[in-house]
């Protein structure tokens, strides 16, 4: 079990453990997409990176097995959360627990690796949410596992809605919006949203 260990080791306050296992009870009891996603509010340097990465931890333990991190489109900020997910999931890595991959250097996948709990790092990019569609055809088996996709800095090249007259409900999705939303439909349903 990933999250006793986190809270353990990772001195969460009760306000934290608290908003983590509220999260994730909420994720689980509804369904969420990317019109209806879970939503985690705080202001700038409130701790939310630490709060996702608890709900994370919580989330493989109740049987969620790939975690999709949607960063915005900065090398340096997908490296910069690569390196804090090592960090954070250090034990469990070393483990053979969980493996963390940006999805511009992700190894072939096999039989070993699709056993273990997988964090993919994916750039909000038209070429990056392309690589993570191919994924989820390429190995069939990923459409049958559970994902949770976070979509952080969600206020930044995220999934959106613009009007349009000539839609049937009268709103059409950015591009992005529909890469994610395509990339879902392969799942199998087996997935929640929640956008930071």
């Amino acid at each position: 079990m990933i999250f006793p260990e986190f809270t353990r080791t990772k001195g969460y306050d009760p306000e934290l453990e608290t908003c983590i296992v509220e999260t994730v009870n909420k994720l689980e009891e509804l369904d969420t997409d990317v019109r209806h996603p879970g939503l985690l509010l705080g202001n700038i340097q409130s701790g939310k990176t630490r709060c996702f990465i608890g709900i994370m931890a919580l989330a493989f333990d109740r049987g969620y097995d790939i975690t999709i991190i949607l960063t915005k489109g900065t090398r340096a900020l997908a490296s910069q959360t690569i390196r804090r997910l090592e960090s954070e999931f250090e034990t469990q890595i070393a483990n053979d627990e969980v493996k963390v991959y940006d999805i511009l250097t992700l190894p072939e996948l096999t039989p070993w690796i699709l056993r273990q709990k997988l964090i993919i790092v994916v750039k909000k990019e038209t070429n990056n949410l392309d690589r993570l569609q191919n994924l989820f055809q390429d190995y069939p088996p990923l459409r049958d596992k559970r994902v949770l996709f976070v979509d952080d800095e969600a206020d930044f090249a995220s999934t959106g809605f613009k009007r349009d007259n000539e839609a049937e409900d009268g709103v059409s999705m950015n591009t992005l919006s529909i890469k994610i939303s395509n990339i879902r439909q392969n799942l199998n349903q087996n997935y929640d949203f929640l956008q930071v």
